[in-house]
């Protein structure tokens, strides 16, 4: 494998086209202020937990992250994200990998662990045309926070659960999601053939809305046959602030927009295809949003 330590310094670190079949691509420590990160048409196959590994990991201001375009595939994790912090003004992309895992009997098995991520400044965090294989898909761990107009997206990927004795997710949260200032939180244009679309570990998990303009937005989601249910987040302790929104509308299974009853804790704005909203695009069934 490769195991890359951050100093604090501005680094520059590209592997491109490149093939790892043994070990796994690690990184640790703090890179500093505008440095970059790029992982793009790469092969990582290991037999370890993870085929990429943040360790302990923090970002300066305007730090980029981006995986593009790679085969990534690990035992338990394809990407693990431990720690990442501070994506002030900068951000991660995650965009059209294929993202795979091996165990189906291991609950934190998932395409992309987030352990700890604060995002804010105007930074994002996009996980966008993705192809992902595993028990869940994202899996958000422990302390999410989004602040001052962060952005957390998951987008039209698509999610194919592998779970024997779980039920598998596109997006599954065990901790807290704080937003605030702005932030938002999108998962949209997704399609998912997994119990859910997103689900939540216990009930004292939390996902908390403060201020004007924090938004969550669940909205032109797909789930394909065997799918159960749209979300499973009725035990959460959802919080939400007025002026801030849960959104969420033009969610398909088989075709058909699914039901809400029962499924959220609290306050939601809930908008049907055909119709708009601020928050969301106007969609209608078998045609692109605009």
């Amino acid at each position: 494998g490769l195991s890359i330590k951050g100093s604090g310094t501005r680094v520059h670190v590209s592997v491109t086209s490149s093939m790892l079949y043994s070990g796994d691509l690690e990184f640790e420590g703090h890179f500093g202020v505008s440095s970059q990160i790029l992982v793009a048409g790469s092969t990582l196959v290991t037999t370890l937990s993870s085929a990429i590994h943040f360790l302990r990991s923090t970002f300066g201001e305007n730090t980029k992250l981006l995986l593009l375009d790679n085969y990534i595939e690990g035992d338990i994790y394809a990407v693990y994200l431990s720690v990442v912090a501070l994506v002030d003004g900068g951000g991660i992309i995650v965009k059209g990998n294929t993202l795979r895992t091996k165990k189906k009997d291991e609950k934190l098995s998932s395409a992309l662990l987030v352990e700890t991520v604060d995002v804010g400044k105007g930074g994002y965090f996009d996980v966008e045309n993705n192809t992902m294989s595993a028990v869940n898909g994202i899996y958000l761990f422990e302390v999410t926070t989004l602040r001052s107009a962060g952005l957390l997206r998951v987008a039209n990927c698509t999610f194919v659960g592998r779970a024997e004795g779980f039920d598998s997710t596109l997006v599954f949260l065990e901790g807290s999601v704080t937003l605030q200032g702005g932030a938002q939180w999108r998962v949209e244009g997704n399609s998912v053939t997994a119990f859910s679309i997103i689900s939540i570990a216990r009930p004292q998990d939390s996902i908390e809305l403060l201020c004007s303009g924090t938004t969550v937005v669940l909205a032109h989601n797909r789930q394909l046959e065997g799918s159960a249910f749209f979300a499973d987040l009725a035990l959460s302790n959802t919080i939400v602030v007025s002026p801030a929104q849960f959104v969420v509308g033009c969610n398909l299974k088989d075709g058909e927009e699914v039901s809400y009853d029962g499924v959220f804790p609290g306050e939601v704005e809930v908008f049907r295809c055909g119709t708009c909203n601020d928050d969301a695009a106007c969609y209608m069934p078998g045609t692109e949003s605009v």
